[in-house]
């Protein structure tokens, strides 16, 4: 049982930041609340972008990993304790790399898209 909630507390966790920063992120930056990166705190469209993005990574991956997970969880129902220990681990090892590689999309694309201070980048023609 605690393998099973263990496994599907990050996929929960995700879901419900992404929806938050879709739906009810503050709409001005923030210190306080919100997907904070040094590149989207610049300006308001910053902020809007990397809300949206972040809402839309991290609320997909999620929910992705919430299904997978489920999955995952009816295959320890004929497991002893230890095989169930290692491959809870191994998800929850997987979860974490998904969920960094996620972040750090998000922070390349607001990174990419604007400069300091919030402005959009140009291409130098």
């Amino acid at each position: 049982l605690i393998a099973r909630i263990a496994v599907m507390v990050g996929p929960i966790v995700l879901l419900v930041l992404g929806l938050m920063y879709l739906f009810i992120a503050p709409k001005e930056a923030n210190h306080y609340f919100g997907y904070r990166c040094y590149f989207g705190m610049g300006s308001v469209d910053a902020w809007r972008f990397t809300q949206r993005l972040a809402g839309i990574v991290l609320g997909g991956l999620g929910l992705i990993l919430t299904v997978i997970m489920l999955i995952v969880c009816a295959g320890f129902r004929g497991l002893a304790v230890m095989p169930m220990v290692e491959s809870a681990a191994t998800a929850l090892i997987w979860q974490t790399v998904l969920a960094l590689i996620g972040c750090l999309g998000v922070n390349i694309s607001a990174m990419v898209l604007f400069n300091a201070k919030g402005e959009i980048r140009r291409r130098e023609k």
